[in-house]
């Protein structure tokens, strides 16, 4: 097996790594951010605020009515009681009563919608608790399957690590630090297969005397456009 040969299988390997670690990065980034679970607790959270400032206004609000009905209660005994017949005292009594009474129903609307508006909120938060619960088993079983994907992985990993240290002890020192520098430099691929004369890395047509220097195998022939070592197919 020629050098670059065995430069493309150690590749191969790195590539093979370079998916675990990405798909590796992107499981324990869904297992430490379950996004979906945590959107649901935080519009949980918010609508429970809601709900709660609701019956907050609600029980204010039924406080001041309280208030005006026991006024309104007053006024109605004073006009209806019989102890003031002067019409001079019982008119501004008169316009009072009616002032409190327009308030007590503006207050009586407001408490209806407040009424209306913390049931719904309730029924939002009902809906949404059902929803965490839900989302939690899922969660859960999702986790698992991150767990042993991410395990599966692992064995992965080792088994392709191991196959590259021993197939680098193999080769040269100085030719391995050459690719592992070209590859860097080349986005991660530093050996390119040349099919019917075209370079597979750049796509682009090598010349006749370079491809003859690939297919003879005696020599690492670099890309003229790319770089790249290359290996005939």
């Amino acid at each position: 097996m020629t050098l670059v040969r065995q430069l493309y299988a150690l590749q191969e390997l790195d590539l093979i790594l370079d998916r675990v670690q990405e798909q590796t990065d992107m499981v324990e980034q869904e297992l430490t951010s379950p996004v979906t679970l945590e959107h649901v607790q935080t519009a949980l959270e918010e609508e429970t605020e809601r709900l709660k400032e609701a019956e907050r206004q609600h029980r204010l609000q039924q406080l001041e009515t309280e208030s005006h009905r026991e006024r309104s209660t007053r006024l109605d005994e004073q006009l209806y009681g019989g102890g003031i017949t002067n019409p001079r005292e019982l008119e501004p009594l008169e316009r009072e009563a009616t002032h409190v009474h327009e308030l007590l129903q503006q207050q009586d609307a407001g408490l209806l919608e407040l009424s209306l508006l913390a049931e719904e909120s309730r029924k939002r938060c009902g809906h949404l608790e059902k929803e965490l619960a839900d989302t939690r088993v899922e969660w859960q079983s999702r986790q698992a399957e991150l767990n042993e994907r991410l395990r599966s992985l692992v064995a992965e990993r080792e088994t392709a690590d191991a196959q590259r240290s021993k197939l680098a002890a193999e080769l040269d020192a100085s030719a391995v630090q050459r690719y592992e520098a070209l590859r860097r430099a080349k986005g991660g691929l530093a050996v390119a297969k040349v099919v019917r004369g075209l370079c597979q890395a750049c796509r682009m047509s090598l010349p006749t005397q370079q491809q003859q220097r690939v297919r003879s195998g005696r020599e690492t022939v670099l890309c003229s456009s790319c770089g790249r070592m290359l290996l005939l197919s």
